[in-house]
């Protein structure tokens, strides 16, 4: 499982945002990130996904508040937004689904 986290805000905020990435603190050995991936809507905002794996088969309430805590430091981004997401691959759905049976 990972949590992806989708960020969004306008670009009217790029300078802020950039600054308070740069302000994020480096990420502990038990947790690896890709991304964050960037992409432009129609009204001007600037979007990022950004996967989060850690070194555990399930992602616990823990993993989520380390996350949104991470995220915590852009909310003084004019226009900010986040959302997280848990999500499997193939092989970890096929698992969740028998299991349900």
């Amino acid at each position: 499982m990972i949590l992806i986290a989708k960020t969004s805000f306008p670009k009217s905020s790029l300078q802020a945002a950039a600054r308070a990435f740069s302000q994020l603190q480096k990420l502990p050995s038990t947790v690896k990130r890709q991304g964050p991936y960037f992409s432009f809507d129609e009204q001007g905002n600037i979007n990022s996904t950004t996967l989060y794996f850690f070194d555990t088969q399930q992602i616990s309430h823990e993993h989520k508040k380390f996350v949104q805590s991470r995220l915590k430091i852009f909310s003084d981004v004019a226009g900010f937004s986040f959302t997280i997401e848990e999500s499997m691959n193939m092989e970890e759905a096929l698992l969740f689904l028998k299991q349900k049976k």
